[in-house]
């Protein structure tokens, strides 16, 4: 986290400086890290091991995982200061966005279908 002064924090409102309280939080930010973790390996573990029986469930956590990366980047665009538009927004935006191929579902709309396995 960026160094803030005293005054900096102050002049924040209330309900901003909680969001991000609640972001730099140990749950969320273990949670986040177990969902990268997934997002990371989980799709190569879905081809090698996996039948296509478990596609549909596997698409819908790989959903759920985006889903909650969208709206991390969401919600810190707005509470932390000097967040939106640097390079670690970027980073996450694009992180996030390149998530999309690992989402059979989505991937089978953008190709005409059939190959997710």
């Amino acid at each position: 986290m960026l160094e803030q002064t005293k005054e900096e924090i102050v002049k924040r409102p209330r309900w901003m400086v909680k969001g991000e309280k609640i972001l730099d939080n140990y749950i969320i930010t273990s949670l986040m890290s177990s969902i990268t973790i997934y997002s990371l390996f989980f799709d190569d573990i879905r081809m090698i091991s996996l039948t296509v029986h478990t596609d549909d469930i596997i698409f819908g956590i790989t959903t759920f995982c985006f889903c909650a990366f969208a709206v991390e980047i969401i919600i810190a665009s707005v509470v932390k200061q000097k967040y939106f538009l640097t390079f670690f927004f970027w980073l996450d935006v694009v992180s996030t966005l390149s998530m999309i191929t690992d989402i059979g579902w989505i991937m089978d709309l953008m190709t005409g279908g059939g190959g997710s396995g």
